[in-house]
């Protein structure tokens, strides 16, 4: 049977008793026609996640008691996505996508070939609107972490990238650039992977050299020209098969 999640911003603690907002009770009440006595997960963004059941309903509000602690999730390996902007329904779900494989952080940036139309379309709203699927998608799959969605920054204006990080920019012509299948595990032995995914045509050259000089690690995928939705999910699931050893 499948157990109902729901995110929910506050500090929560075994045995507290709390209402509901009116969405997640209007979700529990009018769209899961929910109980007394019925139970659910509630988690927080804090690694942690709780077991709560409905004791009360008042005035198309729900009150409900924690009464267990489930688990604490410790993430493998961080993952920050620098994503060019690309067309909004693309980028909902790549957003969708890569929180149901497990991101830190996903940054919109504008590069040379990004298009101003698509730059122009996403606006607060609709960066609201990104926020709002990673909750979404990370009560549906099961995740605890609540990927970070940044503000759009420009690829150049990025703040140095931290040498700490493994930092890996996809890039679809193989001169200077190394096969995935050519990565070793061994290579990752950091906390943390920045992955650069580019716009509709590709970085250009003097974008990928600015990488280089940052220490990017510049991968082609192969013969095949992925779309950038596309090849942000691959590319992902990828690395995060090989450095971690599932998609969990």
């Amino acid at each position: 049977m499948k157990v109902h999640r729901f995110f929910i911003p506050k500090t929560i603690n075994k045995n507290d008793e709390i209402y509901l907002d009116n969405s997640i009770s209007h979700q529990i009440l009018n769209v899961l026609r929910m109980k007394i006595d019925d139970k659910f997960e509630l988690f927080n963004n804090t690694g942690k996640s709780f077991q709560a059941k409905i004791i009360l309903e008042e005035k198309n509000k729900i009150k409900c008691k924690i009464f267990d602690e489930l688990e604490i999730d410790y993430q493998d390996i961080n993952i920050n996505i620098f994503q060019s902007i690309i067309k909004t329904s693309k980028m909902e779900l790549i957003i969708e996508k890569l929180t149901e494989i497990g991101i830190n952080s996903f940054t919109p940036i504008i590069t040379e070939r990004t298009q101003k139309k698509d730059i122009d379309s996403l606006s607060l709203n609709k960066l609201e609107r990104l926020k709002k699927i990673s909750i979404e998608s990370s009560e549906q799959s099961g995740k605890i972490h609540i990927p970070l969605v940044n503000n759009v920054t420009n690829i150049l204006k990025l703040e140095p990238i931290n040498s700490d990080n493994i930092n890996v920019v996809f890039y679809e012509n193989s001169e200077g650039a190394i096969n995935i299948n050519q990565i070793k595990k061994s290579n990752f032995d950091k906390k943390s992977i920045s992955v650069f995914i580019g716009p509709v045509g590709g970085f250009s050259v003097d974008e990928i050299n600015y990488l280089k000089k940052q220490n990017c690690l510049v991968v082609n995928l192969g013969n095949t020209i992925f779309k950038s939705d596309t090849a942000a999910i691959i590319s992902v699931s990828l690395l995060k098969y090989l450095v971690v050893g599932n998609l969990n």
